[in-house]
């Protein structure tokens, strides 16, 4: 292999795995409905929202796309996004 290819490789396999954000200690200021209520108005529709590691979770869709969403419960603020 080239020496380039060799790093890329290295750094591929250096890099850690995607994982749910923790939001532990985090004091819980915005209330979940809003959050619920901002992705709604921006076209989304839940299916389920819950408490997770402190952070706020929204499982739904955006038209035909399936989302997980996880927020701040301070700030309401998006920390992670996966869809499907």
């Amino acid at each position: 292999m080239k020496p380039l290819a060799l790093s890329l490789l290295a750094l591929a396999c250096a890099a850690p795995a995607l994982a749910d954000p923790s939001c532990k200690g985090t004091e819980a200021t915005m209330p979940m409905w809003q959050v619920a209520k901002a992705f709604e108005d921006a076209g989304g529709k839940i299916r389920e929202m819950k408490v997770s590691d402190g952070c706020y979770e929204i499982y739904g869709t955006n038209g035909e796309t399936k989302l997980e969403i996880y927020y701040d419960p301070a700030s309401g603020a998006e920390l992670q996004r996966e869809s499907d």
